[in-house]
C-alpha cells in the first residue's frame, strides 16, 4: 500500500476543469511546479494553467493538499467541477479490482453506507456510484488500506471519489479520482478555495478512519461544541402525520413516570403544521405551538420541533404570492418534487426575501419555546439548477441556510441536520443523521446498522451522530394491537426496502437498540411510551442508563465484517463488547483474544447480571441477533 500512496502524486495527476459551456483538459494545459519542493511532495505547489482558468494544488508540510481555482479571463466562467484523476495505467503493478473492497460513504443519509466490492454491485450499492467526503480502499489479502478524504474548512463544493475502471465490465484494473463538484459562477479575477484533501495509509482501514476523524476534529476545533449525546422522544415513527397534541401530552406524562430525567427533549415531528412551508399549528393542536411548548415543559422536558426549511407546498399563499422566491430547473421552470405530502417547491436562499422569511420562521419558533430543531429534506436542493444568483454552489447555499437557521435559533439551541450533506452543515449543526428512516421491520434495521457502523468515526467528530430512533415495539414489548398504520404487506427484499417482510420480533428489537447504543450517538425514542409493557420499558431504560463513548467496529474491512460486526466501546471505564449476527443464518462469532478474554466474567448488557464469558472466544449467535457484555479492564 506504500507504493499505492506514493502514486497519489498531485503533481502527476490528470486535471480537467469542466464548465457549463467549455472544458479545459490536460492536452491544453500549461504545467508548472512551485519552488517549495518536488512535485506532489509536502511543501510543493502544482499549477495547471489554461487561457482563462488556473487550478493550484498546494501541499503543506503535513501532506494536506489545498485545491483552488481562479478565473483569469475577461468573462465569467460557469464552473461545474474539477476532476483530479489517476487512471489504471498509472499504477505499477496494476490494481486488480477483485483484490479490493471499498468503504462507500454517501454524501447524506438518503443512500446507505458500508463496505462493498470494487468490481461488482452488491444488494445495496453499485461501484459506479462515487463515494462522497471520504473513501477507503482496502486490500482483501492483507487488509492494508488507503484513505482519501476532504478536510475542513470545506469550500463551496462537494468532494466525490469515483473509481476509474479500465474496462466497462469493471472486472480488471482500476484507478480513482477526486471530483470537486461546484456548479457556480466565477467572476473575472475571482479565486476560490475549493477543498482540502488528504491521503492516508495504514495496515487497517478502521485505524485510518480514526486518524481521519482526528484530523477533522482538530480542524473544526472551536466550531464543534462537543456536547454529550442527547436523549429524547419523537412523534414520527409511531404517529407519523397523524400526531395530535394529546398524543404528545400523554407520552410526556408517561415518560415522566417511566424514565424521569433520563430523557431531555420531546420533539413534535411532521403532522402538526398547517401545510409544508406553513410551520404553524394546525387543527390537531388547539393550544398552538406556545401551548404545546408550555405543556412539554410542565412535564420537565425541553420542546423540539421538526421542519423542512426549504420545502413549500405549491398550494400555499407563500408559493402563490412569491413566485420568484423559489429555485428552478435547467429550463428556468419551477423545480418541483412530488412527495407523499403533496407537490413541493423549494425556497431559494440566495433571494434576500426568501432568506429573510426563513430567518423569521425560526426566530418565531424559538420564541414559541422550542430549543431543539430537526431540519429535514435539505438534500433535495441538489436536484435544482436555477437560482437567483449563480455565485454559490449547492454546498454554499446549504451552508448559508444552516447559518441562517443557527443565527435565528441561537447558539444554545440544539440543531440536527437531518439529510443535509455532511460538509455543508459541519461546524454549524450539533448533530447529523447517519442512517435512513428506521421503522419496526428488519428490512430497516439491517440497512440502518450497516450505515451506523460505516459512519462510526463521525460521532464526536462533526458533532453528535443521530442513528434515528431507538424503538422497541413488537408483540413482546407492548400491549398495543396497532403497531403501525395499515400498510401493504410485501415479502422481504435485500437493499433497504421500506416496510418489507414482517414487523420485528424481540431479538431484532434488541439488536437495533444495542446498535444505537454502541454508536455513542443521540438516543431518541420513537414508540408510544404509554402503550409499552414492563419489558419494553425496561429495555429502553437499560440503554438510557449505560454510558457509552463512540464504539468502533473492529472488523469493518474483514470478510465477516458486514454480517458479523464486532463493536467495542468504553462504558464508564469498562469495555462494552457487542457482537452482532445480521445474517439469516446461525453463525459463530470468533472474537480476538485481545478483545475478548478467554476466561473470566462480564456483565450481560440486558440482565445486568455477571456471568461467565463464552470460553475460547467463540460465541454462537442466532440469526438477526446480538449479544453484549461489560467487561472490567484486565479481566481474565
Amino acid at each position: 500500500m506504500e507504493k499505492l500512496k506514493q502514486t497519489i502524486d498531485f503533481g502527476k495527476a490528470s486535471i480537467m476543469v469542466i464548465g457549463a459551456d467549455r472544458t479545459y483538459s490536460e492536452s491544453k494545459t500549461t504545467r508548472s511546479t512551485g519552488s517549495l519542493g518536488s512535485t506532489g511532495s509536502p511543501g510543493s505547489t502544482t499549477i495547471r494553467r489554461w487561457e482563462a482558468v488556473t487550478v493550484t494544488l498546494k501541499q503543506d508540510e503535513e501532506g494536506i493538499c489545498s485545491v483552488s481555482i481562479a478565473n483569469s479571463g475577461d468573462e465569467a466562467f460557469r464552473l461545474q467541477r474539477v476532476c483530479i484523476e489517476w487512471t489504471a495505467g498509472q499504477f505499477t503493478p496494476r490494481l486488480d479490482s477483485r483484490d479490493y473492497i471499498q468503504l462507500y460513504h454517501s454524501r447524506d443519509f438518503s443512500k446507505l453506507s458500508g463496505v462493498r466490492p470494487v468490481h461488482r454491485p452488491n444488494d445495496w450499492s453499485d461501484p459506479a456510484d462515487a463515494s462522497g467526503m471520504v473513501t477507503v480502499l482496502s486490500k482483501r489479502q492483507d487488509g492494508t488500506a488507503l484513505l482519501i478524504g476532504a478536510l475542513p474548512p470545506y469550500g463551496d463544493c462537494f468532494a466525490d471519489f469515483p473509481l476509474l475502471h479500465d474496462k466497462p465490465h469493471r472486472d480488471g484494473s482500476f484507478g480513482f479520482g477526486i471530483h470537486l463538484q461546484s456548479p457556480r459562477r466565477l467572476a473575472p479575477g475571482q479565486e476560490e478555495m475549493l477543498a482540502h484533501l488528504v491521503a492516508l495509509e495504514d495496515a487497517d482501514g478502521a485505524e485510518l478512519l480514526e486518524r481521519y476523524g482526528e484530523l477533522v476534529r482538530s480542524r473544526l476545533s472551536g466550531m464543534i461544541r462537543g456536547l454529550p449525546r442527547i436523549t429524547g422522544w419523537n412523534t414520527w415513527d409511531y404517529y407519523a402525520g397523524a400526531v395530535r397534541q394529546s398524543d404528545i401530552t400523554d407520552n410526556a406524562a408517561a415518560a415522566r413516570t417511566q424514565f424521569g430525567d433520563a430523557l431531555r427533549y420531546f420533539v413534535v415531528d411532521e403532522g402538526y403544521e398547517c401545510q409544508w412551508g406553513v410551520w404553524e399549528s394546525g387543527w390537531k393542536f388547539p393550544d398552538g405551538l406556545d401551548g404545546l411548548c408550555a405543556n412539554i415543559r410542565e412535564n420537565g422536558y425541553e420542546p423540539g420541533i421538526w421542519t423542512a426549511p426549504l420545502m413549500v407546498n405549491v398550494y400555499t399563499p407563500l408559493y402563490r404570492q412569491h413566485p420568484d422566491w423559489f429555485v428552478g430547473d435547467g429550463q428556468g421552470n419551477p423545480y418541483l418534487t412530488q412527495m407523499g405530502y403533496g407537490t413541493m417547491a423549494q425556497l431559494d436562499i440566495t433571494r434576500p426575501g426568501a432568506a429573510a422569511h426563513i430567518r423569521d420562521v425560526y426566530t418565531r419558533l424559538r420564541a414559541n419555546g422550542f430549543t431543539y430543531f430537526k431540519c429535514d429534506f435539505t438534500q433535495m436542493l441538489l436536484g435544482a439548477s436555477s437560482f437567483a444568483t449563480g455565485d454559490l454552489s449547492h454546498a454554499g447555499m446549504l451552508r448559508k441556510l444552516f447559518l441562517t437557521i443557527r443565527e435565528a435559533i441561537g447558539d444554545d439551541a440544539y440543531l440536527l441536520a437531518c439529510g443535509a450533506p455532511y460538509e455543508a452543515a459541519a461546524g454549524i449543526a450539533d448533530a447529523h443523521r447517519t442512517t435512513g428512516d428506521i421503522h419496526n421491520y428488519w428490512s430497516h434495521i439491517r440497512q440502518n446498522i450497516r450505515s451506523m457502523f460505516a459512519r462510526w468515526w463521525m460521532q464526536g467528530t462533526l458533532g453528535n451522530t443521530d442513528p434515528d430512533f431507538a424503538i422497541v415495539r413488537c408483540g413482546d414489548t407492548t400491549d398495543d394491537t396497532l403497531l403501525n398504520r395499515r400498510q401493504k404487506l410485501q415479502p422481504w427484499k435485500a437493499g433497504g426496502n421500506w416496510g418489507t417482510g414482517r414487523e420485528m420480533n424481540l431479538e431484532e428489537a434488541k439488536t437495533l437498540l444495542l446498535a444505537c447504543l454502541v454508536t455513542g450517538g443521540d438516543l431518541v425514542l420513537g414508540d408510544a411510551l404509554d402503550k409499552l409493557n414492563a419489558e419494553g420499558t425496561a429495555l429502553l431504560r437499560r440503554i438510557l442508563d449505560v454510558p457509552v463513548s463512540r464504539g468502533q467496529p473492529l472488523n469493518l474491512f474483514r470478510p465477516d465484517g458486514d454480517d458479523l460486526p464486532i463493536v467495542v466501546a468504553d462504558s464508564g471505564g469498562c469495555k462494552l463488547i457487542a457482537l452482532f449476527n445480521l445474517s439469516d443464518d446461525y453463525l459463530a462469532q470468533s472474537v480476538p483474544e485481545t478483545v475478548f478474554p478467554r476466561s473470566g466474567t462480564g456483565v450481560e448488557i440486558w440482565s445486568g447480571r455477571e456471568e461467565a464469558l463464552p470460553s475460547g472466544g467463540v460465541v454462537p449467535l442466532a440469526p438477526r441477533s446480538a449479544k453484549a457484555w461489560l467487561v472490567q479492564p484486565g479481566a481474565q
